[in-house]
Protein backbone atom coordinates (compact mmCIF):
# COMPACT_ATOMS: atom_id res chain seq x y z
CA UNK A 1 0.00 0.00 0.00
CA UNK A 2 1.18 3.64 -1.11
CA UNK A 3 -0.51 6.42 0.97
CA UNK A 4 0.03 10.19 1.19
CA UNK A 5 -1.99 12.13 3.30
CA UNK A 6 -2.28 16.16 2.22
CA UNK A 7 -2.91 19.75 3.09
CA UNK A 8 -3.42 22.09 -0.11
CA UNK A 9 -2.20 25.16 -0.74
CA UNK A 10 -3.66 28.29 1.19
CA UNK A 11 -2.89 31.71 2.78
CA UNK A 12 -2.47 30.32 6.36
CA UNK A 13 -2.57 32.32 9.47
CA UNK A 14 0.70 30.04 10.38
CA UNK A 15 2.36 27.86 8.39
CA UNK A 16 3.12 24.79 10.78
CA UNK A 17 3.20 21.01 11.13
CA UNK A 18 -0.16 19.72 9.74
CA UNK A 19 -0.94 18.45 13.48
CA UNK A 20 -4.26 16.29 12.03
CA UNK A 21 -2.74 14.34 9.59
CA UNK A 22 0.84 13.87 12.08
CA UNK A 23 -1.82 12.35 14.19
CA UNK A 24 -2.91 10.31 10.88
CA UNK A 25 0.01 9.19 9.78
CA UNK A 26 1.71 8.33 13.92
CA UNK A 27 -1.83 5.59 13.73
CA UNK A 28 -0.52 4.16 10.32
CA UNK A 29 2.83 3.62 11.30
CA UNK A 30 1.57 2.18 14.66
CA UNK A 31 0.19 -0.40 12.68
CA UNK A 32 2.85 -0.50 10.24
CA UNK A 33 1.66 0.57 7.09
CA UNK A 34 3.69 2.93 5.56
CA UNK A 35 2.72 6.86 5.34
CA UNK A 36 3.89 9.56 3.39
CA UNK A 37 2.59 13.89 4.45
CA UNK A 38 2.56 16.66 1.49
CA UNK A 39 2.11 19.65 3.20
CA UNK A 40 1.59 22.36 -0.22
CA UNK A 41 1.11 25.31 2.34
CA UNK A 42 4.86 24.69 2.98
CA UNK A 43 5.98 23.89 -0.51
CA UNK A 44 3.25 25.64 -2.62
CA UNK A 45 4.48 23.36 -5.51
CA UNK A 46 2.56 23.71 -8.74
CA UNK A 47 -0.41 22.15 -10.35
CA UNK A 48 2.14 20.63 -12.82
CA UNK A 49 4.39 19.44 -10.45
CA UNK A 50 1.60 18.26 -8.25
CA UNK A 51 0.56 16.02 -11.14
CA UNK A 52 3.90 14.77 -11.86
CA UNK A 53 4.32 13.92 -8.09
CA UNK A 54 0.99 12.11 -7.80
CA UNK A 55 1.35 10.36 -11.34
CA UNK A 56 4.90 9.04 -9.98
CA UNK A 57 4.05 8.23 -6.53
CA UNK A 58 1.77 5.81 -7.67
CA UNK A 59 -0.74 5.73 -4.63
CA UNK A 60 -3.53 3.49 -3.53
CA UNK A 61 -5.34 6.47 -1.43
CA UNK A 62 -4.93 10.41 -0.64
CA UNK A 63 -6.32 11.43 2.42
CA UNK A 64 -6.94 15.20 1.80
CA UNK A 65 -7.37 17.81 4.89
CA UNK A 66 -9.26 20.99 4.44
CA UNK A 67 -11.26 23.62 6.63
CA UNK A 68 -13.42 25.55 4.70
CA UNK A 69 -11.53 28.21 3.16
CA UNK A 70 -8.76 25.68 1.51
CA UNK A 71 -11.82 23.89 -0.01
CA UNK A 72 -12.02 24.96 -2.88
CA UNK A 73 -8.36 24.44 -3.49
CA UNK A 74 -8.56 20.80 -2.00
CA UNK A 75 -11.53 20.22 -4.28
CA UNK A 76 -9.27 21.29 -7.49
CA UNK A 77 -6.20 19.38 -6.19
CA UNK A 78 -8.59 16.13 -5.86
CA UNK A 79 -9.60 16.62 -9.27
CA UNK A 80 -5.71 16.99 -10.68
CA UNK A 81 -5.16 13.50 -8.64
CA UNK A 82 -7.79 11.69 -10.39
CA UNK A 83 -7.19 12.80 -13.54
CA UNK A 84 -3.25 11.76 -13.71
CA UNK A 85 -4.30 8.64 -11.10
CA UNK A 86 -7.15 7.32 -11.79
CA UNK A 87 -7.27 4.73 -9.76
CA UNK A 88 -6.54 6.53 -6.77
CA UNK A 89 -8.82 6.05 -3.74
CA UNK A 90 -9.95 9.84 -2.62
CA UNK A 91 -10.81 10.54 0.95
CA UNK A 92 -11.49 13.97 2.25
CA UNK A 93 -11.35 14.70 6.05
CA UNK A 94 -11.77 18.44 8.07
CA UNK A 95 -13.75 20.76 9.85
CA UNK A 96 -15.20 21.91 6.51
CA UNK A 97 -16.33 18.25 4.86
CA UNK A 98 -17.68 17.23 7.98
CA UNK A 99 -20.15 20.42 8.04
CA UNK A 100 -20.94 19.73 4.33
CA UNK A 101 -20.89 16.14 3.31
CA UNK A 102 -24.52 16.34 1.31
CA UNK A 103 -22.71 19.51 -0.65
CA UNK A 104 -19.66 18.12 -1.47
CA UNK A 105 -20.58 14.55 -2.82
CA UNK A 106 -23.57 15.59 -4.71
CA UNK A 107 -20.98 18.18 -6.50
CA UNK A 108 -17.74 15.72 -6.53
CA UNK A 109 -17.39 13.43 -8.77
CA UNK A 110 -13.60 13.07 -7.53
CA UNK A 111 -14.00 12.26 -3.93
CA UNK A 112 -14.93 8.91 -3.02
CA UNK A 113 -15.28 9.08 0.73
CA UNK A 114 -15.96 12.08 3.58
CA UNK A 115 -13.71 11.15 6.81
CA UNK A 116 -16.25 12.88 8.98
CA UNK A 117 -15.02 14.31 12.48
CA UNK A 118 -12.45 13.04 14.37
CA UNK A 119 -9.98 10.65 11.79
CA UNK A 120 -7.76 8.88 13.53
CA UNK A 121 -9.19 5.47 13.71
CA UNK A 122 -11.83 5.65 10.72
CA UNK A 123 -8.85 6.25 8.72
CA UNK A 124 -7.05 3.55 9.71
CA UNK A 125 -9.56 1.34 9.20
CA UNK A 126 -10.50 2.52 5.57
CA UNK A 127 -6.95 1.33 5.11
CA UNK A 128 -7.33 -1.87 6.50
CA UNK A 129 -10.52 -2.83 4.58
CA UNK A 130 -8.50 -1.39 1.13
CA UNK A 131 -5.96 -3.82 1.88
CA UNK A 132 -7.77 -7.03 2.39
CA UNK A 133 -10.21 -5.64 -0.67
CA UNK A 134 -13.36 -5.51 1.52
CA UNK A 135 -16.14 -3.24 1.64
CA UNK A 136 -15.62 -0.05 2.96
CA UNK A 137 -19.00 1.32 3.10
CA UNK A 138 -20.17 0.27 6.31
CA UNK A 139 -17.26 1.79 7.92
CA UNK A 140 -18.35 4.26 11.08
CA UNK A 141 -16.95 8.20 10.87
CA UNK A 142 -17.27 8.15 6.66
CA UNK A 143 -20.17 9.17 3.87
CA UNK A 144 -20.22 8.22 0.23
CA UNK A 145 -21.94 8.21 -3.10
CA UNK A 146 -24.16 5.37 -3.50
CA UNK A 147 -27.05 4.28 -5.74
CA UNK A 148 -29.80 6.74 -5.31
CA UNK A 149 -28.14 9.26 -2.88
CA UNK A 150 -25.73 9.50 -0.13
CA UNK A 151 -24.75 7.18 2.51
CA UNK A 152 -23.40 8.59 5.98
CA UNK A 153 -21.98 6.57 8.56
CA UNK A 154 -22.24 8.26 12.08
CA UNK A 155 -18.46 8.89 13.33
CA UNK A 156 -17.58 6.70 16.24
CA UNK A 157 -17.02 8.07 20.03
CA UNK A 158 -14.81 10.71 20.34
CA UNK A 159 -11.38 9.29 21.72
CA UNK A 160 -11.19 9.32 25.18
CA UNK A 161 -8.37 7.75 26.10
CA UNK A 162 -5.87 10.62 24.48
CA UNK A 163 -2.67 8.95 26.09
CA UNK A 164 -3.56 6.16 23.52
CA UNK A 165 -2.21 8.15 20.61
CA UNK A 166 0.89 7.97 19.31
CA UNK A 167 2.98 11.64 19.11
CA UNK A 168 2.81 13.46 15.76
CA UNK A 169 4.73 12.30 12.82
CA UNK A 170 6.95 14.97 12.65
CA UNK A 171 9.56 13.23 11.01
CA UNK A 172 7.77 12.85 8.30
CA UNK A 173 7.85 16.32 7.03
CA UNK A 174 10.85 18.62 5.96
CA UNK A 175 10.61 19.88 9.56
CA UNK A 176 13.78 22.77 9.24
CA UNK A 177 11.64 24.31 6.33
CA UNK A 178 9.17 25.47 9.02
CA UNK A 179 11.94 26.67 11.03
CA UNK A 180 13.55 28.70 7.68
CA UNK A 181 10.02 30.54 7.12
CA UNK A 182 11.17 32.74 10.42
CA UNK A 183 8.65 33.72 12.96
CA UNK A 184 5.34 32.75 11.31
CA UNK A 185 2.26 32.95 14.42
CA UNK A 186 2.46 36.72 15.42
CA UNK A 187 4.60 39.23 16.48
CA UNK A 188 5.20 37.92 20.05
CA UNK A 189 6.49 34.72 19.06
CA UNK A 190 9.95 34.59 20.41
CA UNK A 191 12.49 31.52 18.37
CA UNK A 192 12.02 30.46 14.92
CA UNK A 193 12.50 27.14 15.85
CA UNK A 194 9.36 25.85 17.78
CA UNK A 195 6.98 23.55 17.62
CA UNK A 196 3.06 22.93 18.25
CA UNK A 197 1.05 20.66 20.87
CA UNK A 198 -1.87 19.49 21.33
CA UNK A 199 -2.80 18.78 25.21
CA UNK A 200 -6.30 18.39 24.79
CA UNK A 201 -9.49 18.13 22.62
CA UNK A 202 -13.23 19.63 22.34
CA UNK A 203 -14.55 23.07 23.91
CA UNK A 204 -17.47 23.11 26.14
CA UNK A 205 -18.40 26.49 25.47
CA UNK A 206 -21.40 27.28 22.74
CA UNK A 207 -20.36 30.54 20.93
CA UNK A 208 -22.43 31.23 18.10
CA UNK A 209 -19.54 30.86 15.38
CA UNK A 210 -17.57 28.02 16.52
CA UNK A 211 -17.58 25.24 14.58
CA UNK A 212 -16.23 22.73 17.36
CA UNK A 213 -14.70 19.94 14.88
CA UNK A 214 -13.80 17.99 18.01
CA UNK A 215 -16.83 17.90 19.87
CA UNK A 216 -18.18 19.90 23.21
CA UNK A 217 -16.40 17.62 25.98
CA UNK A 218 -13.06 18.73 27.22
CA UNK A 219 -10.85 15.35 26.89
CA UNK A 220 -7.41 15.70 28.25
CA UNK A 221 -3.91 13.86 28.08
CA UNK A 222 -2.03 13.13 31.08
CA UNK A 223 0.50 15.56 31.87
CA UNK A 224 2.98 12.74 32.39
CA UNK A 225 2.01 12.39 28.42
CA UNK A 226 2.55 15.79 27.52
CA UNK A 227 5.82 15.96 29.14
CA UNK A 228 7.19 12.97 27.27
CA UNK A 229 6.30 14.84 24.20
CA UNK A 230 8.17 18.22 25.07
CA UNK A 231 10.56 16.14 26.01
CA UNK A 232 11.21 14.24 23.32
CA UNK A 233 10.89 17.00 20.39
CA UNK A 234 12.67 19.18 22.21
CA UNK A 235 15.95 16.55 22.24
CA UNK A 236 15.02 15.36 18.80
CA UNK A 237 14.70 18.60 16.83
CA UNK A 238 16.38 21.09 19.30
CA UNK A 239 13.52 23.23 20.25
CA UNK A 240 13.00 24.74 23.06
CA UNK A 241 9.10 26.86 22.43
CA UNK A 242 6.58 25.20 22.12
CA UNK A 243 2.65 26.87 20.64
CA UNK A 244 0.04 25.01 22.79
CA UNK A 245 -2.60 24.75 19.94
CA UNK A 246 -5.36 24.10 22.81
CA UNK A 247 -8.95 24.97 22.46
CA UNK A 248 -8.95 25.91 25.95
CA UNK A 249 -5.76 24.93 28.20
CA UNK A 250 -7.49 26.49 31.01
CA UNK A 251 -10.55 24.27 31.70
CA UNK A 252 -9.70 22.23 34.02
CA UNK A 253 -7.11 24.30 36.61
CA UNK A 254 -5.91 21.12 38.51
CA UNK A 255 -5.12 19.66 35.78
CA UNK A 256 -3.44 22.52 33.97
CA UNK A 257 -1.35 23.11 37.41
CA UNK A 258 -0.47 19.14 37.12
CA UNK A 259 0.77 19.46 33.73
CA UNK A 260 3.00 22.47 34.99
CA UNK A 261 4.43 20.85 37.92
CA UNK A 262 5.19 17.40 35.64
CA UNK A 263 7.40 20.28 33.17
CA UNK A 264 9.33 21.44 36.31
CA UNK A 265 9.70 17.74 38.12
CA UNK A 266 11.65 16.93 34.63
CA UNK A 267 13.47 20.45 34.92
CA UNK A 268 12.34 20.87 30.98
CA UNK A 269 13.57 24.15 29.91
CA UNK A 270 11.02 25.32 27.34
CA UNK A 271 8.88 28.27 26.42
CA UNK A 272 4.90 28.09 25.67
CA UNK A 273 2.45 29.83 24.81
CA UNK A 274 -0.56 29.54 23.93
CA UNK A 275 -1.67 31.58 20.30
CA UNK A 276 -5.29 29.94 20.33
CA UNK A 277 -6.66 31.51 23.20
CA UNK A 278 -7.01 30.66 26.56
CA UNK A 279 -10.46 31.95 28.59
CA UNK A 280 -9.05 34.88 30.71
CA UNK A 281 -12.74 34.52 32.84
CA UNK A 282 -11.46 30.96 34.44
CA UNK A 283 -7.53 32.32 35.43
CA UNK A 284 -6.60 32.47 38.78
CA UNK A 285 -3.30 34.02 40.45
CA UNK A 286 -1.82 30.44 41.82
CA UNK A 287 -2.21 28.71 37.91
CA UNK A 288 -1.02 32.17 36.58
CA UNK A 289 2.15 32.18 38.32
CA UNK A 290 2.67 28.21 37.98
CA UNK A 291 2.56 28.94 34.21
CA UNK A 292 5.07 31.50 34.33
CA UNK A 293 7.08 29.70 36.63
CA UNK A 294 7.81 26.59 33.99
CA UNK A 295 7.92 28.44 30.64
CA UNK A 296 4.71 30.35 29.75
CA UNK A 297 5.43 33.39 28.04
CA UNK A 298 2.59 34.69 26.35
CA UNK A 299 -1.47 34.05 26.91
CA UNK A 300 -4.11 34.67 23.87
CA UNK A 301 -7.40 35.94 24.86
CA UNK A 302 -10.42 35.34 22.85
CA UNK A 303 -12.70 38.51 23.95
CA UNK A 304 -14.37 38.91 20.74
CA UNK A 305 -16.00 41.79 22.01
CA UNK A 306 -15.99 45.30 23.95
CA UNK A 307 -19.74 45.12 24.46
CA UNK A 308 -21.30 43.20 26.60
CA UNK A 309 -24.59 42.92 24.59
CA UNK A 310 -22.82 41.22 21.81
CA UNK A 311 -20.85 38.71 24.67
CA UNK A 312 -24.64 37.78 24.91
CA UNK A 313 -25.54 37.39 21.45
CA UNK A 314 -22.36 35.30 20.97
CA UNK A 315 -22.91 32.96 24.03
CA UNK A 316 -19.75 33.60 24.95
CA UNK A 317 -20.31 33.59 28.94
CA UNK A 318 -18.54 36.21 29.89
CA UNK A 319 -18.62 39.73 31.62
CA UNK A 320 -16.66 42.48 30.52
CA UNK A 321 -15.35 43.54 34.28
CA UNK A 322 -14.16 39.95 34.94
CA UNK A 323 -12.06 40.08 31.59
CA UNK A 324 -10.71 43.39 31.90
CA UNK A 325 -9.26 42.30 35.69
CA UNK A 326 -8.20 39.20 34.88
CA UNK A 327 -6.20 40.65 32.10
CA UNK A 328 -4.71 43.26 34.08
CA UNK A 329 -3.82 40.21 36.48
CA UNK A 330 -1.99 38.75 34.09
CA UNK A 331 0.05 41.43 33.15
CA UNK A 332 0.75 42.41 36.22
CA UNK A 333 2.45 39.06 36.54
CA UNK A 334 4.39 39.50 33.54
CA UNK A 335 2.76 37.91 30.38
CA UNK A 336 3.08 38.90 27.28
CA UNK A 337 -0.79 39.57 26.15
CA UNK A 338 -2.68 39.06 23.24
CA UNK A 339 -6.21 38.81 22.17
CA UNK A 340 -9.03 38.90 19.24
CA UNK A 341 -11.98 40.50 18.90
CA UNK A 342 -14.59 40.27 15.57
CA UNK A 343 -17.02 42.64 13.98
CA UNK A 344 -20.10 41.76 11.95
CA UNK A 345 -21.87 39.53 14.40
CA UNK A 346 -25.71 40.27 13.63
CA UNK A 347 -27.54 42.62 16.54
CA UNK A 348 -24.56 44.02 16.89
CA UNK A 349 -24.37 48.24 15.89
CA UNK A 350 -21.65 50.64 14.88
CA UNK A 351 -21.54 51.88 17.89
CA UNK A 352 -21.01 48.90 19.44
CA UNK A 353 -17.89 48.05 17.46
CA UNK A 354 -16.41 51.23 18.63
CA UNK A 355 -16.90 50.21 22.12
CA UNK A 356 -14.85 47.02 21.34
CA UNK A 357 -12.58 49.33 19.68
CA UNK A 358 -12.17 51.34 22.87
CA UNK A 359 -12.02 48.46 24.73
CA UNK A 360 -9.10 47.49 23.78
CA UNK A 361 -7.53 50.33 23.78
CA UNK A 362 -8.22 50.38 27.75
CA UNK A 363 -6.35 46.85 27.70
CA UNK A 364 -2.33 46.30 28.29
CA UNK A 365 -2.27 44.18 24.89
CA UNK A 366 0.89 43.46 23.46
CA UNK A 367 -0.98 42.87 20.48
CA UNK A 368 -4.39 42.09 18.89
CA UNK A 369 -6.44 40.89 16.38
CA UNK A 370 -9.18 42.08 14.84
CA UNK A 371 -11.28 39.87 12.17
CA UNK A 372 -14.95 40.08 10.90
CA UNK A 373 -16.92 37.25 12.42
CA UNK A 374 -17.20 34.63 9.22
CA UNK A 375 -20.30 32.05 8.90
CA UNK A 376 -18.67 28.89 8.51
CA UNK A 377 -21.04 25.83 7.86
CA UNK A 378 -22.42 23.41 10.80
CA UNK A 379 -22.10 26.77 12.94
CA UNK A 380 -25.01 28.69 14.70
CA UNK A 381 -24.46 31.69 13.33
CA UNK A 382 -24.48 30.22 10.00
CA UNK A 383 -28.26 28.74 10.36
CA UNK A 384 -29.32 32.44 11.83
CA UNK A 385 -27.72 34.66 8.84
CA UNK A 386 -29.26 32.44 6.10
CA UNK A 387 -32.54 32.09 8.24
CA UNK A 388 -32.52 35.98 7.93
CA UNK A 389 -31.26 36.40 5.14
CA UNK A 390 -28.30 38.30 6.20
CA UNK A 391 -26.04 35.78 4.76
CA UNK A 392 -23.98 38.09 1.21
CA UNK A 393 -21.92 35.04 -0.24
CA UNK A 394 -20.39 31.41 0.58
CA UNK A 395 -17.27 32.23 -1.49
CA UNK A 396 -15.21 29.67 1.36
CA UNK A 397 -11.66 30.75 -0.39
CA UNK A 398 -12.89 34.17 1.13
CA UNK A 399 -13.97 32.66 4.92
CA UNK A 400 -10.33 32.90 5.92
CA UNK A 401 -9.50 34.33 9.47
CA UNK A 402 -6.08 35.57 7.94
CA UNK A 403 -7.29 37.76 5.55
CA UNK A 404 -8.59 41.17 6.50
CA UNK A 405 -9.10 42.66 2.86
CA UNK A 406 -11.75 39.53 2.45
CA UNK A 407 -15.05 40.41 1.17
CA UNK A 408 -17.37 40.37 4.46
CA UNK A 409 -19.99 37.23 3.96
CA UNK A 410 -22.62 38.77 6.18
CA UNK A 411 -24.57 42.15 5.85
CA UNK A 412 -27.62 43.38 8.41
CA UNK A 413 -29.89 46.15 8.71
CA UNK A 414 -27.51 47.90 10.60
CA UNK A 415 -24.44 47.78 8.44
CA UNK A 416 -23.18 46.45 5.09
CA UNK A 417 -19.62 45.13 3.99
CA UNK A 418 -18.07 48.52 3.46
CA UNK A 419 -19.25 49.73 7.19
CA UNK A 420 -17.54 46.57 8.63
CA UNK A 421 -14.71 47.56 6.51
CA UNK A 422 -13.79 50.98 7.57
CA UNK A 423 -14.66 49.64 11.67
CA UNK A 424 -11.69 47.03 10.67
CA UNK A 425 -9.17 50.04 9.08
CA UNK A 426 -10.05 51.88 12.29
CA UNK A 427 -9.62 49.37 14.64
CA UNK A 428 -5.95 48.56 12.76
CA UNK A 429 -4.96 52.52 12.55
CA UNK A 430 -6.07 53.47 16.31
CA UNK A 431 -4.60 49.70 18.14
CA UNK A 432 -0.70 49.39 15.90
CA UNK A 433 -0.17 52.74 15.09
CA UNK A 434 -0.25 54.59 17.92
CA UNK A 435 2.89 56.27 18.16
CA UNK A 436 4.22 54.89 21.70
CA UNK A 437 2.93 51.27 20.41
CA UNK A 438 4.84 51.59 17.23
CA UNK A 439 8.10 52.42 19.17
CA UNK A 440 8.03 49.72 21.33
CA UNK A 441 7.05 46.90 19.15
CA UNK A 442 9.64 47.83 16.45
CA UNK A 443 12.50 45.24 16.95
CA UNK A 444 9.68 42.34 17.04
CA UNK A 445 8.05 44.14 13.60
CA UNK A 446 11.05 43.52 11.34
CA UNK A 447 11.62 40.17 12.42
CA UNK A 448 11.05 37.07 9.16
CA UNK A 449 7.26 37.09 8.62
CA UNK A 450 6.41 39.91 10.57
CA UNK A 451 7.65 42.47 8.47
CA UNK A 452 4.97 41.08 5.42
CA UNK A 453 2.12 40.94 7.96
CA UNK A 454 2.70 44.35 9.56
CA UNK A 455 3.07 46.00 6.16
CA UNK A 456 0.34 44.22 4.49
CA UNK A 457 -2.12 45.85 7.96
CA UNK A 458 -0.45 49.17 6.83
CA UNK A 459 -1.10 48.47 3.11
CA UNK A 460 -4.70 47.45 4.43
CA UNK A 461 -5.42 50.95 6.54
CA UNK A 462 -4.07 53.39 3.73
CA UNK A 463 -6.28 51.80 1.39
CA UNK A 464 -9.44 53.71 0.10
CA UNK A 465 -11.36 50.98 -1.22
Amino acid sequence: MKILLYKPFFHDIAVMPPMGLCYIAAILEKNKIPVEILDNTLLHLSSNELGSKIAKGNYDIIGIYSSTPMIKQALQDAQLFKEVSPNTYISLGGPHPSATIEEILSSSSYIDSICVGEGEFSFLELVKRFVRKQDTKEIQGFAFKVSGGIKINLPPNFIENLDSLPFPAFHLLPIEKYFARGNNYGILQREVRNLPIITSRGCPGCCTFCQRFLGNKFRKRSPQNIADELELHSKKYNVHEFNFLDDNFIIDNDWAIGVCKEIKKRNLKIRFRFPNGVREDMLNEGLLLELKSVGCYHLDFGIESGCQKVLNIMKKGKRLERIREKVWLAHKIGFELSATFIFGTPGETKEDMLKTIDFALSLPLDSASFGIVIPFPGTELRKEVIEKNFLVHSNYENYNPGCIEDQPAIETPDWNGEDLKKILKLAYRKFFFRPRYFLKSIPKIFLGENRRKYFDALKFVLSKK
